[in-house]
């Protein structure tokens, strides 16, 4: 077996260090010219509302997987809100400071989140726990559920669906590979139920994304 064949994270990883420039430009495309993101824009706003509700002064937002920076970018332009971008790839990180430079951005692994435990009051993942194995979420899950303060908001999406496996040419940008794994949704309410997060919310993006199904859940820390 070759040496990268056994850790498909960091496959995935490197295509992104490689492609990220036109992936950026091409994402970006996406979010500008389509409904998507309005939608999404929408899902942030949900999540800063949840966060901030109970007289919170200042809500800390931990987004994962962040690529380009345009989901963080657009958190710490709310009032009250102190928001951190993290990003697996050094290159997705590179696009992100050099497009959002007044932003804090930090390369670690989701799997060991590397922050004071119970420090933020939501963490948003988007387009990102489905490049993780499925024997890997649960710790990703737990690693969430450690950053997040008592009653802290987890906001997140994943494709539908029961593979997973190395893609040689994903939908959103091909030419590289990427690992992909897709879930049902009970599925991933028991695995969310198994790390002792409650599910708030499940909320399907209103139409398919480049022909795939993608649902956003809302989960809350006890």
């Amino acid at each position: 077996m070759k040496r990268n064949e056994a850790d498909p994270t960091k496959i995935t990883r490197e295509t992104y260090d490689q492609i990220a420039s036109g992936y950026t430009q091409r994402i970006d495309e996406l979010v500008l010219n389509t409904w998507v993101g309005k939608f999404e824009k929408y899902l942030l706003d949900k999540l800063v509302t949840l966060v901030m509700t109970g007289g919170v002064q200042t809500a800390e937002i931990l987004d994962i997987g962040c690529g380009y920076g345009k989901d963080t970018f657009y958190l710490s332009q709310k009032k009250r809100v102190i928001a951190i971008g993290l990003d697996y790839s050094s290159g997705m990180l590179s696009e992100a400071r050099k497009n959002f430079p007044s932003v804090f951005f930090v390369q670690m692994d989701m799997r060991n989140l590397g922050f004071v435990r119970s420090y933020f009051r939501g963490v948003w993942a988007n387009g990102c726990v489905y490049h993780i194995p499925k024997k890997e979420l649960t710790r990703v899950l737990l690693e969430v559920r450690g950053v997040l303060n008592s009653s802290g908001i987890f906001s997140f999406n994943f494709k539908v669906g029961t593979d997973e496996q190395l893609e040689k040419n994903p939908r959103s940008y091909g030419g590289k590979s990427r690992f992909y794994a897709y879930y049902g949704i009970e599925e991933m309410k028991s695995l969310i139920a198994q790390v002792d997060l409650k599910v708030v919310e499940v909320e399907p993006y209103p139409k398919a994304i480049l022909g795939e199904r993608i649902v956003q859940m809302w989960t809350q820390k006890p």
